[in-house]
């Protein structure tokens, strides 16, 4: 029995292909010069040959095959190649993720779903070699946002930066260590107090693996005792001062390299096979410092060692921590907190699966036979506002950016999880040891420190759920698709995607206040990455024309700045404020066509009514009447006659015969469907015929009695003013009390 046959709509394979990409075994799309072909400037060669005449080629092919190669098809392999690499690099994702059986009845609701665009791709690293990056990646979104770009506005910087298929990253010099190094490897006791309160301030809200202050003392007891260099707490202590000189200032880097090649030497050649609380420590100290330093790859990398190890010891289990000693106990919990926000972290910024989670921790408790994270509830040690911000990082990029599609009742559920974080979150700064001390009149830097690293982090998680929305929305109107949702959806969406830039916008605010505040470390780079990830949503979103209802153009600005300050002595941080700068050029020449585009609409009607003197097209033609009496060349005013008058650049002449424009139909409607008769002072004017008296002027002191007088503007202009941008926005916000909102997503009907 033969197959039956496949409908046009539903074929995976073009019906024909042209002969390039049959022979190089590419999909093609079937058209004639095809896509490929196009890319690669060879238009003339996209034939289309019958399947007799390619059996004739293949055997003409295999009969030339030890004829001598010519020096085109020399060139055209070496353009192969080159296509093939580029194909590599822009390489994306084909195949969507299995649907979660939770959202299966949701399948026909293509109201109330976004599919998370297709992200994944390869970069070079400083080595040469091919690194991934997946869909959540902040690379990928700025590979996507360049295609959008291109197809907007065409070549621009932004399109063609020459570092757009690269991972940025520092590869460190080898150096020798200078004579005073080898020969005093130990700081002396204010030096060490010094480094250590910048690794405080550099880890605030990041890693917390020692009490701040029993390591200053420690420390500082192991500085006065020289015969302990190479013992286990050696490595830690090196590995503190490392961070603390390198983010104290540039001219402390061949220090911290040291201090960093020393304590990681020691480390791994002490217990590198040997799991233990030390262990993690150490490699979480070496993570950090890495990433610190823009060696993301490497922090990955060895971040794996510590998460096994944690892993192998039960320092994922809350039940197991239980049975050790309360100062155990707190030392494991410390060390888990720590690993969960840099595994996050680089799984959120690079795009790579998480390496912990708490699902399975024993910090999690399931109330549902299937098993999935609706419904589910943390226990133990859910009173840590960095450990609950972290769990619902880790349902993003598990539910979202690993099955590739977002829904708005998955977001309604994790939504919920916001709420309950912003109403507990006094408690979880005080478990974080964030809060202010009673009796203190501000917080300290440190605090103040850790805050901004929460809060960026909460700004950071809302872009990355709301991200595919606000997607959507500029790439349908950049692509000219019509909203194909009704107004409830898109007003849901409309919601979600100005959620992402208000989170945008806030991410901006908080690192605004911080980078200027005195005392502040040299290198944060989750507040960059926050600046970051902030700035290309705001300059994306411009080409959304978001900037008519947010302050875009003035915050992608202020983020520019903030990235200059930062670049001073962050790689990364210069990276990024280049990729910010070219994204803002690009966005300001999309206004610029934009509103030169709408200012050529409303002069066109204009000219429809009142007709262009300065149009030279309607010169050649004159419509006045020939009576014979004059000549073409008399009825016609000279150039040099209209110059001397003063009518140079004016078409004097009558405008061309043709159609009535529509405006002139107009005029033979009844008076009654003319539109509002006014006075010359601008008021309206009475069209009964009994009275042609104007309508009375509004007493001015009676406008404060208007209804909905409080809604207009200060100066009485009658335009209703905008809200304060100051207030809080309402969908996820950490000051409003969600108790007595309605629920945004109540509108879907779900």
């Amino acid at each position: 029995m033969p197959r039956p046959r496949v409908k046009d709509e539903d074929r995976k394979r073009v019906a024909r292909a042209c002969d390039t990409c049959k022979r190089r075994k590419e999909k093609c799309d079937g058209q004639q010069p095809c896509l490929l072909c196009k890319r690669r400037g060879r238009e003339p060669e996209c034939v289309f040959s019958e399947e007799s005449s390619r059996r004739g080629s293949h055997r003409k092919d295999r009969s030339s095959l030890s004829q001598p190669m010519t020096l085109m098809d020399a060139l055209n392999d070496s353009n192969d190649a080159e296509i093939a690499i580029e194909s590599l690099l822009t390489l994306s994702g084909s195949r969507s993720a299995p649907k979660s059986p939770q959202y299966d009845k949701y399948q026909d609701d293509l109201i109330s779903r976004a599919p998370v665009p297709k992200l994944a791709r390869l970069l070079r690293d400083g080595r040469g070699k091919f690194i991934f990056v997946g869909d959540s990646s902040n690379l990928a979104f700025v590979q996507n946002i360049r295609r959008l770009v291109k197809m907007e506005i065409g070549e621009c910087q932004m399109t063609s930066d020459p570092l757009r298929h690269a991972m940025c990253e520092v590869i460190p010099p080898h150096k020798t260590p200078s004579l005073s190094q080898t020969q005093q490897p130990k700081p002396d006791e204010a030096e060490a107090r010094e480094l250590v309160k910048h690794y405080l301030l550099a880890s605030s809200g990041v890693i917390d693996l020692f009490d701040p202050d029993e390591i200053t003392d420690h420390l500082c007891a192991w500085t006065r005792e020289p015969a302990t260099e190479t013992d286990f707490n050696s490595s830690i202590y090196y590995l503190i001062m490392a961070v603390g000189a390198l983010t104290r200032t540039a001219d402390d880097l061949d220090q911290a390299e040291f201090y960093f090649l020393r304590g990681r030497e020691i480390g791994v050649s002490s217990f590198l096979e040997d799991p233990s609380v030390l262990t993690i420590q150490a490699y979480a100290l070496i993570a950090f410092y890495m990433l610190t330093a823009t060696r993301r790859n490497g922090a990955f990398m060895l971040l794996g060692i510590a998460v096994r190890a944690a892993y192998a010891l039960g320092l994922h289990r809350s039940d197991i921590s239980k049975l050790f000693e309360p100062r155990e106990r707190l030392a494991r919990e410390r060390v888990w907190k720590s690993l969960r926000v840099l595994d996050l972290y680089m799984s959120g910024s690079l795009g790579r699966p998480p390496a912990t989670s708490e699902v399975d921790g024993g910090s999690v408790s399931w109330n549902k036979s299937t098993r999935d994270y609706e419904g589910i509830q943390m226990n133990g040690r859910n009173t840590s506002a960095t450990l609950r911000i972290c769990f619902i990082f880790e349902r993003i990029l598990n539910e979202v950016y690993c099955r590739r599609e977002v829904s708005v009742q998955l977001v309604e559920s994790i939504s919920r999880q916001y709420r309950d974080w912003t109403i507990q979150l006094p408690a979880g700064l005080q478990a974080d040891s964030l809060d202010q001390k009673a009796g203190s009149t501000a917080p300290t830097l440190r605090q103040t420190i850790g805050i901004a690293h929460l809060k960026g982090a909460y700004y950071w998680s809302i872009i990355l759920l709301t991200r595919p929305f606000l997607i959507f929305k500029v790439s349908s109107k950049i692509k000219g698709r019509a909203d194909e949702e009704d107004g409830a959806g898109n007003s849901v969406t409309m919601t979600l995607s100005e959620a992402c830039i208000d989170a945008a916008l806030r991410g901006i605010e908080i690192a605004t206040d911080l980078v200027h505040t005195l005392g502040v470390p040299k290198r944060l780079f989750m507040i960059t990455n926050s600046v970051f990830i902030s700035a290309i949503v705001i300059g994306f979103a411009i080409f959304g024309d978001f900037d008519k209802s947010f302050p875009l153009l003035s915050s992608i600005a202020q983020a520019e700045s903030i990235l200059t300050l930062m670049a001073k002595d962050d790689l990364s941080a210069r990276r990024q404020d280049e990729i910010t700068r070219s994204l803002h050029l690009a966005a300001i020449e999309h206004i610029k066509r934009r509103d030169q585009l709408q200012m050529q609409k409303r002069r066109q009607d204009i000219h429809n009514i009142f007709g262009d003197p300065i149009n030279k097209d309607n010169s050649a033609k004159s419509t006045r009447p020939n009576t014979g009496s004059h000549t073409p060349s008399e009825t016609a005013m000279p150039e040099t006659t209209a110059q001397n008058s003063g009518l140079e650049g004016f078409n004097v002449s009558e405008p061309a015969q043709g159609p009535a424009p529509p405006w002139q139909l107009r005029f033979d409607m009844p008076p009654e469907s003319r539109g509002p008769v006014l006075t010359t002072s601008g008021a309206l004017a009475y069209n009964d015929e009994d009275s042609g008296e104007a309508l009375p002027a509004l007493p001015r002191a009676e406008f404060g009695h208007l209804p909905g007088a409080d809604n207009f503007s200060p100066d009485g202009s009658g335009i209703p003013s905008l809200p304060s941008y100051a207030e809080e926005f309402p969908l996820f916000s950490l000051m409003t009390e969600f108790d007595q909102l309605p629920d945004p997503f109540s509108m879907t009907g779900t």
